[in-house]
Protein backbone atom coordinates (compact mmCIF):
# COMPACT_ATOMS: atom_id res chain seq x y z
CA UNK A 1 0.00 0.00 0.00
CA UNK A 2 1.61 3.12 -1.16
CA UNK A 3 2.16 5.85 1.57
CA UNK A 4 0.76 9.39 1.41
CA UNK A 5 3.14 10.87 -0.29
CA UNK A 6 3.91 8.36 -2.63
CA UNK A 7 0.06 8.55 -3.40
CA UNK A 8 0.46 12.62 -3.80
CA UNK A 9 3.58 12.17 -6.28
CA UNK A 10 1.62 9.48 -8.50
CA UNK A 11 -1.12 12.07 -8.88
CA UNK A 12 0.68 14.53 -9.74
CA UNK A 13 2.07 11.94 -12.30
CA UNK A 14 -0.75 11.32 -13.82
CA UNK A 15 -2.48 14.51 -13.45
CA UNK A 16 0.51 16.31 -15.32
CA UNK A 17 1.01 14.07 -18.76
CA UNK A 18 -1.88 12.08 -20.17
CA UNK A 19 -0.08 11.31 -23.40
CA UNK A 20 0.99 7.71 -23.99
CA UNK A 21 4.55 8.47 -26.03
CA UNK A 22 6.62 11.30 -25.67
CA UNK A 23 5.82 12.00 -22.11
CA UNK A 24 7.05 15.43 -20.81
CA UNK A 25 9.02 14.96 -17.58
CA UNK A 26 9.86 18.47 -16.65
CA UNK A 27 5.72 18.96 -16.70
CA UNK A 28 5.46 16.19 -14.83
CA UNK A 29 8.33 17.12 -11.99
CA UNK A 30 6.78 20.67 -11.91
CA UNK A 31 3.41 19.09 -11.04
CA UNK A 32 5.22 16.67 -8.17
CA UNK A 33 6.84 19.76 -7.10
CA UNK A 34 3.87 21.65 -6.95
CA UNK A 35 1.59 18.88 -5.51
CA UNK A 36 3.95 18.43 -2.75
CA UNK A 37 3.78 22.21 -1.95
CA UNK A 38 0.06 21.73 -1.97
CA UNK A 39 0.36 19.61 0.46
CA UNK A 40 2.41 21.42 2.36
CA UNK A 41 5.81 19.54 2.03
CA UNK A 42 9.17 20.75 0.51
CA UNK A 43 11.83 19.31 -1.04
CA UNK A 44 15.45 20.28 0.61
CA UNK A 45 18.75 19.32 0.77
CA UNK A 46 19.54 16.35 3.38
CA UNK A 47 22.53 18.85 4.85
CA UNK A 48 21.86 22.67 5.07
CA UNK A 49 24.01 24.84 2.78
CA UNK A 50 26.69 27.07 4.68
CA UNK A 51 24.89 30.16 4.06
CA UNK A 52 21.83 28.78 5.48
CA UNK A 53 23.63 27.99 8.62
CA UNK A 54 25.08 31.59 9.02
CA UNK A 55 21.83 33.02 8.60
CA UNK A 56 19.64 30.94 10.81
CA UNK A 57 22.41 31.30 13.55
CA UNK A 58 21.84 35.06 13.36
CA UNK A 59 18.33 34.50 13.34
CA UNK A 60 18.14 32.55 16.12
CA UNK A 61 14.49 33.57 18.01
CA UNK A 62 15.04 34.82 21.09
CA UNK A 63 13.44 35.11 24.34
CA UNK A 64 12.09 31.96 26.64
CA UNK A 65 11.10 28.99 24.40
CA UNK A 66 10.67 25.44 25.67
CA UNK A 67 13.54 23.57 23.74
CA UNK A 68 10.09 21.90 21.41
CA UNK A 69 9.28 24.98 20.17
CA UNK A 70 12.86 26.46 19.06
CA UNK A 71 13.29 23.49 17.51
CA UNK A 72 10.24 23.45 15.38
CA UNK A 73 10.71 27.30 14.60
CA UNK A 74 14.40 26.94 13.58
CA UNK A 75 13.05 24.06 11.23
CA UNK A 76 10.38 25.92 9.80
CA UNK A 77 12.45 28.44 9.17
CA UNK A 78 15.37 27.14 7.27
CA UNK A 79 13.00 25.09 5.54
CA UNK A 80 11.15 28.56 4.18
CA UNK A 81 14.79 29.78 3.35
CA UNK A 82 16.78 27.32 2.27
CA UNK A 83 16.43 28.10 -1.50
CA UNK A 84 17.91 31.48 -0.67
CA UNK A 85 20.91 30.15 0.08
CA UNK A 86 21.38 26.13 -2.08
CA UNK A 87 24.12 27.86 -4.10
Amino acid sequence: MPSPLEDIIAKAIKDADKSIFNEDYGKQAKSVVAALRKARYEVVPVRPPDGLVEWAKENIPFGRLRPADLISQMYTMMVENVKKYDR
